[in-house]
């Protein structure tokens, strides 16, 4: 006779025993149907350069967590810009570390290993919503190929903003992420679907958008109105005595990660999120979707075996919220830190440092100016109270509108980056205040062109 639940057990080792006796008399095509069922996961770090070290650390901890977990790597598609680990400012070429250690300890290397398939310019919303549609005549690169017994694991890490999260050269919007899940769904692409995002104000990409009937749980590190935080930062991102002058990881993504490498098989979605909300004290940590599974075990989303725990070197809990920095303030932070430790000795890199510094406070001070200036000029041909455009929460529906506003700001004022991506709140107020678009871009236009 067919031991069928010795058989069930190589696929789910972790089986309650409860479960284990409703398969008592299992037949074959339903075992079948058990036995195909696989773990798909999608990562992506939507950023670029070295002040944004932590978004490509998160992501290649998050790779070997789910290899780690017996996820095949032909299952897994990550998307990473690539040019941190071997950048000039990395002390530690080819290495990237997501936790500190103290000298004469040893990082853990989460980059070795960690296999990349959309790097460099490849690394766009386009790539990724084909990616996650299974569509390979408009990818450029791997695409899902779950289908609708499987678990899908999403990960994202980088900047955002109301509605929008962003790439290294472009921005993806929630509409058209959301419209991309519901395709997974109505393709049965999965059975069920874990998000989770990392970005500053995530939540709007989710909030009064994604189904609560879809089978997609989602969680994200802010709230729609917030910014998330990275952590590790210095003068606390030192690994084995050296200081890599930039935040290691983002306190959310290290807070699930963390937990996820103590390997406790008997934890839910929700004992994680309960935990992660507590621990990311900086930001709201939030969840959407379909709660119903959220009992289900976490790691069963990013694999299939009981992986061993990592025992990093001992960091005191604390540190991750005490060196904690608002991840629009991360830039500035890592050139300051870059500048003061510098070698004195070496003037030429030392003035390198300098102008970087500069510029960055220079820039900030411009974009400041300039998005309050296009508020005013808005709302001068519209009702409404400029305070509101300035400092105000309005929910990004009117999509058409934003994306023409951010189309224009990109043509006639220049490159949206990690801290004038704050400002593109007072774009989307415009919009949901006016309901204009003509009038939000020409004020835009008039602006930047005066």
């Amino acid at each position: 006779m067919v031991n069928y639940l010795g058989i069930l057990l190589r696929f789910d080792p972790q089986l309650p025993a409860e479960a284990r006796d409703g398969f008592v008399g299992l037949t074959v095509p339903l075992l079948a149907l058990l036995a195909k069922a696989d773990n798909y996961a999608v990562l992506i770090a939507g950023s670029s350069g070295y002040s944004n070290y932590r978004h490509q650390a998160d992501v290649c901890h998050a790779y070997q967590i789910l290899v780690r977990n017996g996820v095949s790597a032909d299952n897994i598609i990550t998307f990473s810009y690539d040019d941190v680990a071997n950048s000039r400012d990395n002390p530690f070429p080819g290495k990237l570390f997501n936790k500190p250690t103290e000298e004469g300890t040893p990082g853990v290397d989460v980059y070795e290993g960690c296999k990349i398939d959309y790097s460099g310019r490849d690394v766009t919303p386009d790539n990724f919503l084909a990616a996650l549609k299974g569509d390979s005549s408009k990818a450029s690169g791997k695409v899902l190929k779950s289908g609708a017994e499987d678990r899908v694991f999403i990960n994202f890490a980088d900047h955002g903003a109301p509605g929008l999260i962003a790439f290294p050269h472009s921005e993806l919007h929630a509409d058209d992420l959301i419209d991309a899940l519901k395709y997974m769904n109505e393709n049965k692409m999965y059975s069920e679907l874990v998000f989770y995002l990392e970005a500053c104000e995530s939540g709007s990409m989710f909030e009064d958008k994604l189904p609560e009937d879809i089978k997609i749980y989602a969680t994200t590190a802010a709230n729609a109105h917030e910014s998330s935080w990275g952590t590790y930062c210095p003068p606390s991102s030192k690994v084995d005595g050296k200081n890599l002058n930039t935040c290691l990881g983002d306190l959310y993504s290290v807070n699930w990660m963390e937990d996820a490498d103590l390997a406790n098989t008997t934890e839910s979605l929700d004992d994680q999120f309960q935990k992660v909300k507590t621990e990311t004290s900086k930001s709201h940590v939030m969840e959407y979707g379909e709660l119903d599974f959220d009992s289900q075990k976490a790691d069963s989303f990013w694999g299939k075996v009981a992986a061993p725990a990592i025992r990093y070197s001992k960091v005191d809990p604390s540190i991750k919220t005490a060196s904690a920095v608002d991840s629009r303030d991360v830039g500035l932070t890592t050139f300051y830190s870059q500048y003061l430790n510098s070698d004195p000795r070496d003037l030429k890199n030392r003035r390198r440092l300098a102008e970087k510094l500069v510029a960055e406070i220079q820039f900030r001070q411009w974009s400041d100016e300039l998005f309050s200036k296009i508020a005013a000029k808005v709302m001068m041909s519209n009702n409404g109270m400029l305070s509101d455009a300035l400092y105000g929460h309005r929910k990004p529906v009117s999509f058409q509108c934003h994306k023409a506003a951010i189309k224009q700001y990109k043509s006639v004022c220049g490159e949206l980056t990690d801290y004038s991506l704050k400002h593109v709140r007072v774009l989307v107020n415009l919009c949901e205040i006016t309901k204009d678009t003509e009038s939000v871009t020409n004020g835009i236009k008039e602006v930047c062109q005066a």
